[in-house]
Order: structure tokens, then C-alpha cells, then sequence
């Protein structure tokens, strides 16, 4: 059988520093001890795989097109810490064969890699959220970062463009099988234990606005164009002819070309002791006659009179790139709404505490241009099925979500306890990741239509304290 070759561009993608001077932004740093950073959140959440059920915590990816998940012949580093895919335990699985005759295949990220098998079974979301889909089973994983991961695998949310053949690409097997309702999901990320992912739509009490919907220029990332970048709903003049725009829930930063990344750093001057943060403009992404905006608050790292530029150098190859990459800071100030059947994305300010319509439309602002698609914040049809999702350490020295000591057998009677277990040992989380890796790191009856929400587990910086 042949073995596929593939790469993903911005799964645990290495940022590109300058190490001649050791720099970021405008601060300088002595040691690579000292250049650790410590990310404020990561998000991800529980699906079943297999009859019975096997529990897996992935993160979802909208960057990405395959579902990977370790196997039970992976016995290293790198899969042991994880819940692990038995076939064998399920009476619904079977080894399968893509179109091009290949049975397994070898993944490249930006750091490690992958080898593993194709296999299809059930999988859900939800109880009433599930489909047959093939994936990747993982017989090998790297040690880096697949040990440190708080997460089992990667569930991924991109076009087929990205996944290793057909019935590989879940979202399309949903909306085909008339299991994504309107061809819809959203993104709803918060700063306390709130955090959603909507299939079927999206929650209007979690919008503050009107929707902006940008087209997908390229079907492969949820890709969108913007005309240009601006300071203060001024334009910059520096994405000339315009710029692309990845929206990625896999990413725990921003992040954009390294040329415009220092245009930006440049044009800012922001102090690396933090003097002039008060006088930071907001930058923001103008698409026709709208501008999304964000804050220093959300562009700028800022701790103990310390400030950096949050945006990481990041280059994407042609054809995909050059592009931005929108990733959690962008998407806990905006909802995010993903219409498979346009394809579209759209952008609302994100309702959070007591935020009202004034401060929303400085957040979505209005400019002179072509106007935009907008449309009015409107009540979901169908019924809400909500599950609560999970979280583990990224360390595995505090009650991490470590199952390296745990025999992996057929016998998946101890599930129940597994899952206690987590529970237990889950009471706090974080996320610890180093500057130069970024953690990446189609029912069209009307009745039948739901809406699928899926609480998102938050891991915010101060637990490592």
C-alpha cells in the first residue's frame, strides 16, 4: 500500500526570531530561559470515537482538515500521556484505503511529526451530532510537542483541500449527511469558563452586533481578504492591493507575514517599559466599508511593566500565503461564524460582561468604502444540546491528564473510572508554550434543523503561578 506525505503549515508552527539580536517586538532578551512565554489561554474539548464510545480531548481546528488521534500500538513519548484509539475495541471500525490507494501517511508540522494509519468509525460530537468518518490514527508521534500537549489529537474544522482524501474532511461528511444544521458552526471564546462552539449557527445573546460577512477567497483555511490594515480607522497603506486573512481556532497567537509583521512593529513603536501603552492606537482589519478592531489590550503582551508586540512572524508559502492568522486573541473580541454553504465568514463583537452598543461599534467600526454584507443578529431555530468539555496541565508534575501509566487494553469497561479520574485530577489548567513555537502551537429539513453547542474549557496563565 502507498503512504501519503503531508504537511501542516500552522500546526505548532516555529515562530521565526531574529537570534543575531535575540529580539521581539522592542525587548530584548539575554537567555532563551528568559524568552519563555506564557500563553493566556487554550481551548478544547471532548468527542467519542468508536461503538462503544472512546473519550478524546482535541482541540477544534479550523485550521486543519484531518481528525488525528494516537493509537494503541503507539507506545512512545510522544503518544503515551494520551488517551489512545483502540480499533479492536470497537465493532464499527475498519482499517480503510483513500482514492489514491494510500493506507496510511506521514505528517510534517512546523514542530514534530506524525506517522499513522487510516481507519473509519463513528464518531460524535454530540449524541445527536454523528457521522462515519475516516482519520488518522497515530502509531508514531514525536516526543516534541506531542508529550507536552494538553489535548489527545487535533480535530479539524478546514476544507477538503486539507484532509488526506474523501470522508476524511468531517465537516463536509455533517453537512452532506444533513447533520450540520444551515451548514453553520460558530466560536465563542471568553475569558472565564463560558466558552463555546455552536454547530448549527450561533447564539444572538453572545453577539453585541451586527454580522460582517467576508467571502472565503480561497476554499482550503477559512480564508477571507481585507483591504487593508488600519491605526485608529485610518488606513496604513501597508497591505497594498490587499491582504489575506486565515481565521484559526488552533492558534494560540496572532501572527502575519514577517515583512508586514515589522512594517507593523515599526509603525507602532510600542515601549518595551510599557510608557506609551496608553497612547497605543487600536489596529484593525478593514473589509470594505467596515473595520475590525482590536485593542492593545489584545495586541500587546503586557505583565510587571513589560510590553511586547503580540504578533509572531510567520510566513506562509504560495499559493495559501502570505497571510494573517487570526488566532484566540482576535477570537475571544469576536464571534466567529462559518457558513459552509456560502462559504463565508462572519464577524460580530463578542458580548462579554456589561459591554454595550456604543463600545461595540468602536470595536466594529463604520469607514467611507463599498459596503460589506451585514446582517442583524437573529434567533437560532431548533433546540440547543450542550456538553461540558474538559481540560488538563500542560505539565505533567500536578495532576495532569497523564495516562502514560495506564494499560492500554481492548477492555473499555474502565472508561467510567478514566473519566473520573480526569475530573479529579483536572481542578486547575495551563498552558505553557516557548516564543518560537506557536501551537497550532455539508439536515435540510426544516424541523430537524438543531443547534450543537459545545463548551470550550479556558487555561489561563496565572494558574502556573
Amino acid at each position: 500500500m502507498k503512504v501519503g506525505m503531508h504537511r501542516e503549515e500552522l500546526l505548532f508552527t516555529r515562530n521565526k526570531l531574529r537570534m543575531h539580536h535575540k529580539k521581539i517586538g522592542h525587548k530584548r532578551f539575554n537567555n532563551a530561559d528568559e524568552m519563555q512565554v506564557v500563553h493566556k489561554t487554550a481551548y478544547w474539548g471532548t468527542v467519542t470515537l468508536g461503538t462503544p464510545a472512546q473519550e478524546f480531548k482535541v482541540i477544534f481546528d479550523t485550521g486543519s482538515g484531518n481528525l488525528i488521534l494516537p493509537a494503541k500500538t503507539c507506545d512512545m513519548a510522544g503518544c503515551n500521556p494520551h488517551r489512545k484509539y483502540a480499533p479492536k475495541a470497537s465493532s464499527t471500525a475498519a482499517a480503510v484505503v483513500n482514492e489514491r490507494g494510500e493506507s496510511s501517511t506521514e505528517i510534517s508540522f512546523g514542530t514534530g511529526d506524525i506517522s499513522g494509519d487510516y481507519y473509519q468509525d463513528k464518531f460524535c460530537i454530540a449524541e445527536n451530532l454523528c457521522t462515519n468518518v475516516r482519520f488518522v490514527a497515530a502509531t508514531q508521534q514525536s516526543e516534541q510537542p506531542f508529550a507536552e500537549t494538553p489535548f489527545d489529537g487535533i480535530l479539524g474544522l478546514g476544507f477538503q483541500d486539507l484532509s488526506m482524501g474523501k470522508h476524511f474532511n468531517i465537516l463536509d461528511d455533517l453537512n452532506a449527511g444533513g447533520q450540520l444544521p444551515k451548514g453553520k458552526f460558530s466560536v465563542y471564546l471568553t475569558d472565564d469558563s463560558s466558552s463555546e462552539i455552536t454547530f448549527g449557527g450561533y447564539k444572538p445573546e453572545q453577539v453585541a452586533s451586527d454580522i460582517v460577512w467576508a467571502k472565503v477567497v480561497r476554499e482550503s483555511y477559512w480564508q477571507v481578504g481585507v483591504d487593508d490594515i488600519t491605526f485608529n480607522n485610518v488606513q496604513t497603506g501597508l497591505c497594498k492591493g490587499g491582504c489575506q486573512v486565515a481565521v484559526d481556532t488552533g492558534t494560540s497567537m496572532l501572527a502575519g507575514p514577517s515583512e508586514l509583521v515589522e512594517a507593523l512593529t515599526d509603525k507602532l513603536q510600542a515601549k518595551d517599559d510599557c510608557s506609551n501603552f496608553d497612547k497605543l492606537p487600536t489596529i484593525g482589519f478593514k473589509i470594505k466599508n467596515k473595520v475590525l478592531n482590536l485593542a492593545p489590550d489584545d495586541y500587546m503582551d503586557k505583565s510587571d511593566g513589560d510590553c511586547s508586540f503580540s504578533v509572531m512572524s510567520l510566513d506562509v508559502p504560495p499559493p495559501k500565503g502570505p497571510l494573517f492568522i487570526f488566532g484566540d486573541p482576535f477570537l475571544r473580541r469576536f464571534v466567529t461564524i462559518y457558513d459552509k454553504n456560502g462559504p463565508r465568514v462572519g464577524f460580530a463583537v463578542a458580548k462579554h460582561g456589561d459591554l454595550d452598543e456604543s463600545q461595540a461599534r468602536k470595536i466594529i467600526s463604520d469607514i467611507k468604502g463599498t459596503h460589506t454584507e451585514v446582517e442583524k443578529p437573529e434567533m437560532q431555530s431548533g433546540s440547543l444540546v450542550a456538553l461540558h468539555l474538559d481540560a488538563g496541565m500542560m505539565t505533567r508534575d500536578s495532576g495532569s491528564a497523564d495516562h502514560s501509566g495506564e494499560k492500554a487494553t481492548d477492555d473499555v469497561a474502565d472508561e467510567d473510572a478514566l473519566v473520573q479520574k480526569d475530573l479529579d485530577n483536572m481542578k486547575s489548567a495551563a498552558f505553557v508554550q516557548t516564543p518560537d513555537v506557536g501551537l497550532r502551537g455539508r439536515r435540510s429539513v426544516e424541523e430537524a434543523q438543531k443547534l450543537i453547542t459545545v463548551k470550550l474549557h479556558k487555561v489561563a496563565a496565572e494558574d502556573l503561578a
